[in-house]
């Protein structure tokens, strides 16, 4: 691990710490929903994350089947993997969320219901990755990786396909206090950051077990 990144991990966790503080200690208790507000901070700015790493899956996903570079295979799989643990938590905490504002765990509305095709398309990114050869796992998992993201605008626009009083139409106003806006900005913040030094050490792990992978077969060669 770099210098850099060190330096990056280390800020990561204090802001962390940081954001803590500001859901629990800082923002203004909201009037109507009262504690379980707080959970807005998580899960909007994981949902947020969600596309960014989905995107950057997309993006180098592209990128590998033009230029069939491993980097762009191990980049995309990383990001895909940091996605798919941020879309679990979005998928686990709206939940709570949804018990104390709509009195049930969970009901087949649209963006919720959109969510869990997203999460489903990516769990069979790896189980793809999983079941076939290297060669055929990358172009494969890459061309399945382009098509699960186009899920994500529809998750985005959800509201406005269908109708709903669910979740609130994109684009709608709502009015944050401003302990509660600066609130929600730093965990923001604080995950897009995250989520870099989670993409960067990721990528390293992957490649490091790519290296390893080529010695091993070298060393079996020469065994035979």
């Amino acid at each position: 691990m770099g210098k850099s990144v060190k330096i990056l991990t280390v800020a990561t966790a204090i802001l962390l710490f940081i954001a803590l503080y500001l859901i629990f200690g800082y923002a203004q208790v909201e009037k109507t929903m009262l504690e379980v507000q707080k959970i807005f901070y998580l899960h909007v700015s994981a949902a947020i994350i969600v596309y960014l790493a989905f995107g950057v899956n997309f993006l180098f996903s592209i990128k590998y089947l033009i230029k069939r570079k491993s980097d762009d295979d191990l980049l995309a799989a990383s990001a895909a993997e940091i996605g798919l643990v941020f879309c679990t938590i979005v998928l686990l905490s709206g939940p709570i969320w949804a018990r104390y504002a709509w009195k049930t765990w969970w009901t087949w509305e649209a963006r919720l219901t959109s969510t869990l095709v997203l999460w489903l398309m990516y769990v069979g990114y790896f189980i793809l990755r999983s079941a076939l050869t290297e060669d055929k796992r990358k172009i494969y998992s890459a061309v399945l990786g382009i098509i699960a993201f186009f899920d994500v605008p529809i998750v985005h626009f959800a509201t406005k396909f269908w109708e709903t009083k669910m979740h609130p139409e994109r684009g709608s106003k709502f009015d944050l206090l401003p302990t509660m806006l600066n609130t929600w900005m730093t965990v923001l913040a604080t995950f897009v950051i995250l989520f870099l030094v989670l993409l960067i050490l990721q990528y390293q792990t992957k490649k490091t077990e790519s290296r390893y992978e080529v010695i091993r077969r070298k060393h079996l060669q020469e065994l035979t």
